[in-house]
């Protein structure tokens, strides 16, 4: 249970945050140093402790620093004395390897409870070990016990069954000791959310593809995972499970400028298509890889080619759908209205029924575009705005234009690669497979308003059919691009749809997920809501305080990422881990490493 390693409880002081903070001092060794670090489990003797059971507090590290009594007045005193001091204490660093034999060397660490305890029985034996809730603090002057991987397995763990739970996944391991595995249940990371804070390089895209190709891994039960990619890097981040036997992988595109148009005609067999070898060299061209994978680009081609010919690749045809109105007075019409004098917003509102007007349609509501139709509307509004009474509205009519182009030309050419709406929620709702769905658009209001569509479309038929399975996972990558604060436009029709997911999603199987370094843009309504949090370095004092505020971690938790390496995360959680609410630091796997190894088995002699 315990390793030879044993300290002294030395204070215990309030804190609002994790209710105690534990000082802790330890003989120094430099064996001892490289053993105890952040993450370290310890047990210490607490006041509920009788003659039948001897009962620890269990304290997990979160600070720790070597200290020297020579060294304890700083840089201040005559520089020769402080020199030479200083040199002395490197000494004694050095020459205490696996003894302490300076009384002046102390490692001080500090801790907080993880409101759980060991009961270890007057007659301890291994299969006699229990824990438990703590019932009473832990006694300051007590002996301070390091637990051994074993046990510290247990307590990270706590409350889950392996043998008995279903969707388990083993999301890493204690960044200190890679023998203690951490299981996360997968329904209540998705149905709770989650979300993914770091600085630019940490490795969010590569956590999101890690935490993905687990889900599919370990669950026993169809999941679906819709990604928003802003930057169109999930094709080649999870190319292994879009290829995957045991998960319908798909890329949906929306706006005809979001593929190359080699690719695009080859996946819709227009005239004109190029070969299918040069359609993947457009797609290739287009993906953004990371510099890991580089290296594989001949490999990851030969990837896109099995990709394409399996017709992984679908179009969001909005024209089978779309009616007149809904691109004239769509919800968006109405946000923007609030945010306009009302004078231009009726103005604006009357020039687009000027149009229709003049495009004699009748019903408008119930309209649905032909390439006449759209190419007789885009021409008359392309009238109305060179007009200079109208000129003022130029700018936000633009995204009209381009769609009535692309309308203009997908209802006029047939499309073998077309999804539409229906056909993308029917797949969410059908519980016999596990789903992916990659969603790219070059126009990214489009990517944030196809966002708010279909997650309201589904939401709204969960809700009215009592729908609550499978799961489905909503991710934004780049989540300040889609839950901004007091954003409008595009930005408010994400963010709607976000903020219903998170608030109400979760008793109709709808979870989110969010990964971004801008935090303090996002809306806090919310990014209060995810139940598991991964948390990497965040320099700028203003990410760390939205944090700080939005879930109750205090300075001392946060300042541990500093030390982070690629790959580590402080990881928290309210229900999906054994630990409630108690911080981690967790070492995950390498996305890059399982698509090169995926590659080089599949593509090997290519």
């Amino acid at each position: 249970m315990f390793q030879k390693l044993e300290g002294t409880l030395m204070s215990m002081q309030d804190s609002p945050d994790t209710r105690f903070r534990y000082t802790i001092w330890f003989d120094y060794t430099r064996e001892a140093i490289n053993a105890i670090q952040e993450g370290t489990m310890l047990a210490v003797a607490n006041f509920g402790s009788d003659d039948k059971t001897r009962r620890w507090s269990v304290l997990e590290v979160t600070g720790i620093m070597p200290s020297h009594f020579a060294l304890q007045s700083g840089n201040s005193g005559y520089p020769g004395f402080v020199v030479e001091a200083t040199r002395s204490a490197a000494q004694d660093w050095e020459s205490q390897d696996k003894e302490a034999t300076e009384e002046t060397t102390k490692i001080e660490a500090t801790a907080i409870p993880t409101l759980l305890e060991i009961m270890e029985p007057e007659s301890y034996t291994d299969t006699s070990l229990e824990i438990g809730p703590e019932t009473n603090m832990a006694m300051v002057g007590s002996r301070v016990r390091v637990l051994d991987s074993e046990t510290t397995n247990l307590i990270a763990n706590n409350g889950i069954d392996k043998k008995e739970e279903k969707n388990l996944a083993v999301i890493g391991t204690l960044a200190r000791d890679p023998d203690v595995e951490i299981l996360m249940r997968i329904d209540e990371l998705l149905r709770t959310h989650f979300a993914i804070f770091g600085f630019t390089g940490v490795g969010k895209s590569n956590l999101l593809s890690t935490i993905v190709a687990k889900i599919y891994e370990s669950t026993q039960e169809p999941v679906k995972l819709v990604f928003f990619d802003m930057m169109s890097e999930y094709t080649a981040l999870l190319i292994d499970q879009l290829l995957s036997e045991h998960v319908e992988g798909r890329l949906l595109t929306l706006g005809r400028n979001t593929l190359p148009e080699g690719t695009f005609r080859y996946i819709n067999a227009l005239n004109g298509a190029p070969k299918d070898t040069e359609a993947t060299k457009q797609l290739l061209r287009a993906t953004l890889l990371p510099k890991a994978l580089q290296g594989q680009r001949k490999k990851m081609a030969w990837a896109l080619l099995d990709f394409i010919k399996n017709q992984k690749i679908c179009y969001f045809n909005e024209s089978k759908s779309i009616t007149v109105y809904d691109l004239f007075f769509s919800d968006d019409m109405v946000r923007w209205a609030k945010d306009r004098r009302q004078t231009k917003t009726t103005n604006r509102r009357e020039l687009a029924k000027m149009v229709l007007r003049e495009s004699k349609i009748g019903d408008y509501k119930k309209a649905r575009f032909t390439p006449d139709l759209a190419k007789q509307i885009r021409e008359k509004l392309q009238k109305l705005l060179g007009q200079p009474k109208h000129a003022e509205f130029q700018e936000d009519y633009a995204n009209h234009l381009s769609k009535l182009e692309e309308l203009e030309r997908s209802t006029a050419e047939h499309l073998a690669a077309s999804m539409t709406l229906p056909e993308i929620i029917d797949d969410l709702n059908d519980s016999t497979r596990h789903s992916l769905w990659i969603v790219q658009s070059h126009n990214p209001s489009e990517l944030r308003d196809f966002s708010h569509n279909l997650g309201n479309e589904l939401y709204e038929s969960r809700r009215l059919n009592g729908v609550i399975d499978p799961v489905v996972g909503f991710i934004f990558d780049e989540a300040d691009e889609f839950i901004r604060a007091r954003g409008t436009g595009s930005y408010a029709n994400s963010a709607e749809i976000a903020e219903t997911i998170a608030r109400r999603g979760r008793k109709f199987g709808i979870g989110l997920g969010i990964a971004t370094q801008r935090i303090r843009y996002l809306d806090t309504n919310i990014m209060s809501q995810p139940h598991t949090y991964f948390i990497s370095k965040l320099p700028r004092a203003s990410d760390r305080t939205a944090v700080s505020e939005a879930f109750g971690f205090g300075d001392e938790m946060l300042n541990q990422t500093f030390k982070f390496v690629k790959g580590q995360w402080l990881l928290v959680s309210h229900d999906a881990t054994g630990l409630e609410a108690v911080p981690l630091p967790v070492k995950t796997e390498d996305a890059n490493g399982r698509i090169v190894s995926f590659l080089e088995a599949k593509y090997g002699n290519a």
